[in-house]
């Protein structure tokens, strides 16, 4: 018998403890009346079933082999009504009795024992935390294993033997190591957790969008190939609904993908979008004016609220948990400073990132000195884990610190030395990994999309002696962040171009209002720049932008 081809969108594995009351025996069901006296799970699993599940895991970790073997023999027979392959978990026995696939976890019988005793013909799965783990499996003979489970993706908590979660990033970096091997990955849930922060409707987007993995030629990348859920279905009195839901989100959520016009590939080219975008923020009516919402830190609030309304825009410092949410639907975009990298101030922007996120608006983080302590880099990460971010705007020593590089060291919040040798490189590459534009402050300033990269040479000294540029440079490009997409516009273009505006319009108004008589240091400037800010005109921003796509 030849190996099954299997679709492993949705990987359904069974709970029965988390399964929630049957309904009432008067009730009408779906499922086929003559079957009302079978068990409740097994009618569950045939709505699942009927959903759309397009594999099934047997998982029955406390009870007898009697029972298991009970149980999974049951759910052959609803599985193969639906030609859905049933893969047995653990047990060996059980598989071979059924003719099943097979299942193994890091404490389990070894795969490579396993395939030498389930035969050439069925489904092998092996649970994979590490990279070392995973590089066991590639060692194996080919053939040996037929997909790896990668996870757990989300959680909040865990079982005593549960493996450490590895969030989308994690899951992102097994991708990489996987490459262009033939072997299938599935994002895996904890199973038999109820968890708020498991693979459920409102992450899957996150994941789908923030795991794949950059692979070695430009604009390719290795995507999940499913997802394993466990209590999205199990706990769902209605199984069918949410199988079909979390299949459809599978299928027709957007996946990451590089590109960028053509045409703005041509610094000229480039040039006239840039001042058609800041055309439109400038030509905003006073009631029409977008909304900022900054979380960010109180040494800088003044100075970016007064910014943003400079350009154009209404701002709002809210950290107020209970508002957060209903902050989301009226805003144009959100902020996300570290500056201030208290739990409490993380948790609130974590919770502002995903509410952002589920109503479709552009996120701009300022990973503020996440290169200077071991803290705030957990902060970040935690974040970008989280929160899917459009744009990242920091100085090298940030950049630096979320590539992963030590070319360039960080001194509380600022960056030390003479940056990059190639700071090109290091923005398409950060970009490019992590799916956002990436914009990085210096004496000149690049930024990326992952494939395009651009210079940018205005600004002042100025700027580099006052607290809080490079915050308001964030402001500036959240501002333009702001405006309402136009037709086929995507986020991911509107993240780029809004970086190039933000920063090339603060830049310019920064280096005219250097040229002021009545600036004579560092705090007049400050308010001279914000004053350029509001004069600052298309024509003005066209003369005395300075940039080059590279």
């Amino acid at each position: 018998m030849a190996k099954p081809t299997i679709d492993y969108s949705l990987y359904y594995v069974t709970g029965r403890e988390l399964l929630p009351p049957p309904p009432p025996a008067s009730s009408t069901s779906p499922t086929d009346p003559n079957d009302a006296d079978r068990p409740y799970h097994l009618s569950h699993l045939e709505l699942a079933l009927k959903g759309g599940v397009t594999v099934v895991q047997i998982r029955e970790k406390d009870v007898g082999g009697k029972e298991f073997y009970q149980v999974a023999k049951m759910a052959k027979g609803v599985c193969e009504k639906y030609s859905v392959p049933l893969i047995i978990n653990d047990r060996l026995d059980i598989a071979l009795l059924l003719s099943c696939g097979l299942h193994v976890g890091q404490s389990d019988l070894p795969a490579l024992q396993a395939r030498q005793l389930l035969g050439p013909d069925q489904l092998l799965g092996v649970s994979i935390n590490t990279v070392e783990e995973l590089d066991d499996v590639l060692g194996y003979p080919e053939g040996t294993v037929d997909y790896v489970g990668v996870g757990p993706c989300y959680g909040t908590k865990t079982k005593k033997d549960s493996s450490p979660l590895l969030g989308v990033r994690g899951v992102r970096d097994l991708l990489a190591r996987l490459g262009r091997s033939e072997i299938k990955v599935v994002a895996i849930d904890y199973p038999f957790i109820f968890l708020a922060g498991g693979i459920t409707s409102e992450t899957i987007p996150n994941i789908l969008y923030q795991t794949p993995a950059p692979l070695s030629n430009a604009n390719e990348y290795r995507h999940l190939d499913g997802l394993a859920v466990v209590s999205s279905i199990a706990a769902s009195p209605h199984p069918d609904q949410a199988a079909r839901s979390l299949l459809n989100q599978f299928q027709t959520s957007p996946r990451f993908t590089l590109t960028l016009p053509a045409q703005l590939r041509s610094t000229p080219t480039l040039l006239d979008q840039v001042v058609h975008l800041f055309t439109r923020l400038q030509s905003t009516s006073e009631e029409h004016r977008t909304l900022v919402h900054h979380l960010t830190n109180q040494v800088v609030m003044n100075d970016c609220a007064n910014l943003t309304l400079a350009l154009g825009c209404s701002p709002i410092m809210s950290v107020v948990p209970q508002e957060l949410d209903q902050l989301a639907g009226y805003l144009g975009c959100l902020l996300l400073n570290l500056g201030t990298a208290t739990i409490e101030q993380v948790d609130a922007q974590r919770q502002a990132g995903r509410a952002a996120n589920r109503v479709g608006k552009l996120v701009v983080f300022d990973p503020v000195g996440c290169g200077a302590t071991v803290h705030r880099k957990g902060m970040a990460d935690q974040l970008l884990g989280d929160v899917r971010v459009s744009v990242v705007k920091g100085n090298a020593g940030e950049i630096g610190s979320l590539l992963g590089s030590a070319e360039v060291k960080s001194r509380g919040v600022d960056s030390v030395g003479k940056g990059f040798a190639d700071p090109g490189r290091v923005v398409r590459d950060l970009a490019r990994r992590e799916k956002f534009t990436v914009a990085m402050s210096g004496a000149e300033d690049y930024i990326s999309n992952g494939e395009v990269v651009v210079k940018l040479s205005n600004g002042h000294d100025y700027q580099g002696v006052i607290t809080g540029s490079g915050c308001m440079a964030s402001t500036a490009v959240a501002c333009f962040a702001s405006l309402p997409l136009e037709k086929d516009e995507t986020i991911a273009l509107r993240a780029f171009m809004a970086a190039v505006t933000g920063i090339t319009a603060i830049n310019v108004a920064a280096e005219i209002a250097a040229k002021r008589e009545d600036v004579k240091g560092p705090n007049t400037f400050r308010a001279a720049m914000i004053d350029e800010c509001y004069h600052l005109t298309p024509d003005k921003l066209r003369k005395g932008a300075r940039f080059e796509v590279l």
